[in-house]
């Protein structure tokens, strides 16, 4: 008798191919290839000493770091809790001046966060990477520091032509003869700052597309006068000489006026609240803060705004 023999296999249902697939999957380098933008988005997030970190990862993020549109150096993540600050300054100094001179491309955010005088002193660090950054497109600045009103600002920043936003911190103001405008700017933050002049009357003149203006802990020792009809929201708080605000177009302003107390003896607080007042149009909530204010009811033009609030004022 002949015997048939069957040999049963399991059915192929792609399951050799599904392993294949997977395995070729799982031999494509995915972060490697993620577009050049979305790889900057990355980094940016990071601080910058992990950012530079990641050109370990592959031959393709070797040098990605170089390329960072968006730069953010702090002070703080160089303390090695050793108390040498010295040591720690130079290594900070030392990794900016580094990334800075091996970046290739534009820098369109530079943000400094300082707490060593040194470091923005006259013809000090700062000057010269301002000066790099005025020549890279930079869109937007800031510098961070607890010096209370202790450096200059350099000129080579009122050259950063396409510049849109602005922070600057514990500065002395002061605008450059041939300085001609920031063209594209709309947001200006000066805070714990100096000036002796109109400075900042004059550069919202010439920051024609400026819908943010922030004044924080003011000292000038001269008249100030603001005229803006592109304004859309004002904070002014400190001790001054003068003040005079014309701003027709502002929504949202907040006005808070400091007691000079002897520590200045040329600041005070003198501010032309009747003319502000009759300048607005369109505006949809003030506030006017401080025991500063000195309002003569009979002088405020009528109909007085109804969301107009006054807090701590004195009413002569």
């Amino acid at each position: 008798m002949q015997v048939l023999a069957i040999e049963v296999c399991p059915m192929d249902r792609g399951g050799s191919q599904k392993k294949r697939n997977n395995k070729a999957v799982a031999n494509v380098d995915i972060i490697s290839n993620l577009p050049d933008v979305i790889k900057d988005k990355i980094l940016c997030c990071l601080p910058m000493k992990e950012a530079l970190g990641t050109c370990v990862l592959s031959r393709k993020w070797r040098y990605t770091w170089a390329s960072m549109t968006e730069l953010t150096f702090k002070e703080d993540d160089f303390d090695l809790g050793n108390g040498i600050e010295e040591g720690e300054t130079n290594k900070f100094i030392n990794f900016i001046n580094m990334v800075l001179s091996l970046h290739n491309g534009p820098i369109l955010k530079f943000e400094l966060n300082a707490r060593r005088v040194h470091l923005l002193s006259p013809g000090g660090h700062i000057h010269r990477w301002m000066l790099m950054l005025s020549r890279n497109g930079v869109k937007e600045i800031q510098i961070r520091t607890k010096i209370w009103r202790n450096y200059k600002i350099p000129s080579s920043f009122f050259s950063c032509e396409e510049l849109e936003y602005a922070f600057l911190q514990g500065c002395i103001f002061q605008l450059p003869p041939l300085f001609t405008g920031f063209k594209r700017i709309h947001t200006l933050h000066f805070i714990d700052f100096c000036t002796t002049e109109n400075n900042i009357g004059e550069l919202v003149a010439r920051c024609p597309n400026l819908e943010k203006l922030i004044l924080s802990r003011l000292l000038s020792f001269a008249d100030i006068s603001i005229l803006s009809t592109r304004l859309k929201i004002l904070r002014v708080d400190g001790m001054f000489k003068h003040l005079s605000l014309v701003t027709p177009h502002v929504s949202s302003a907040v006005i808070n006026l400091q007691v000079n107390t002897g520590y200045v003896p040329r600041a005070g607080c003198n501010f032309n609240l009747s003319q502000f007042i009759g300048s607005l149009l369109d505006i949809e909530n003030i506030s006017l803060l401080g025991h500063a204010f000195e309002v003569r009811i009979k002088k405020l033009p009528q109909p007085v705004p109804l969301c107009l609030l006054f807090h701590h004022s004195v009413v002569c």
